[in-house]
């Protein structure tokens, strides 16, 4: 009997030390998480007085087929009218009470805004999502650092960083069906495609990228039959260069365009009615850390 125990007491000691050992030798790193538009400085976002939502590259790959502004809609506090409807309805941004005017969106850091429009906002319809890394939103009042535009919140698109190697290509395309609840037909109607090739070689990097949406679309008309389509293209060129540690320069130009077609409003009825945007962006962002 006394063996036995010894035999046991021995098998346990064994075990106790093999599992030690393999947990000390596991090295486990606590990331701190940043924020990027909050204070334009990286903070962590406990030590941050604004309410934040974050949407990673993760979260964008798992709703491929959706809009920006669809995306930005499923989260609390944010409304986007006219993301649920048809591909070519007008948006309007409403956080916490406010209008269009008082939602600042921000591509890569900088401010940007559509003149066409009577609000002077941005339209969301121009993004597409397959060149965009990341979304950060602010909600509340950030007019201190950004201006009167920031009065209800601040939308902050940062797009695709160059790959490390040095060439790397990759294609996107997302095909589906489009209609209303009158309609049970499955017809193929949307096509979303997009490419990039981008790299990094010693000192320099680039990206191109160029995407593509047709969607066939339905009628706004309560009892139309005539669809309203929507057309969207997007290029993009960045070209960078790292000088030093603590230096570098970017070069970009982004052409963004859409057409849509649209019906009557008074009386509703169908029209063959089309609305054309596009918009030109050319810029030099130097950046230096001290």
């Amino acid at each position: 009997m006394k063996k036995r125990l010894l035999y046991v007491g021995a098998l346990l000691t064994t075990v106790l030390v093999n599992a030690q050992q393999q947990k000390d030798s596991t090295k486990v790193e606590q990331l701190d998480e940043v924020i990027i538009t909050d204070s334009r400085f990286p903070i962590k976002r406990e030590n941050s007085g604004k309410t934040v939502i974050k949407i990673d590259a993760v979260e964008l790959e798992k709703n491929q087929g959706k809009s920006v502004a669809e995306i930005i809609n499923t989260k609390s506090g944010l409304e986007i009218n006219g993301s649920r409807s048809y591909g070519g309805q007008n948006l309007s941004y409403f956080v916490r009470g406010g209008n269009n005017r008082q939602v600042l969106v921000l591509i890569d850091g900088i401010q940007v805004t559509d003149p066409s429009q009577i609000a002077n906002d941005y339209d969301l319809r121009l993004l597409d999502i397959n060149q965009i890394e990341s979304i950060e939103i602010i909600k509340g009042a950030a007019s201190t650092l950004y201006g009167s535009g920031a009065a209800t919140a601040v939308i902050n698109i940062t797009t695709k960083k160059a790959s490390k190697e040095t060439i790397s290509a990759a294609f996107s395309s997302t095909i589906g069906t489009n209609q209303s609840t009158d309609d049970s037909s499955n017809n193929i109607a949307d096509f979303n495609n997009s490419i990039s090739i981008n790299g990094t070689s010693n000192k320099f990097n680039y990206n191109a990228s160029f995407g593509h949406q047709y969607l066939d679309g339905m009628s706004s008309a309560k009892n139309g039959t005539e669809r309203d389509a929507f057309s969207r293209t997007n290029t993009n060129v960045k070209l960078g260069y790292q000088a030093t540690d603590n230096f570098s320069i970017d070069i970009y130009a982004n052409h963004d365009r859409f057409t849509a077609d649209f019906d009557n409003g008074f009386p509703i009825e169908d029209a063959l009615f089309t609305s054309k945007s596009k918009q030109y962006r050319l810029g030099i962002s130097p950046k230096l850390q001290l």
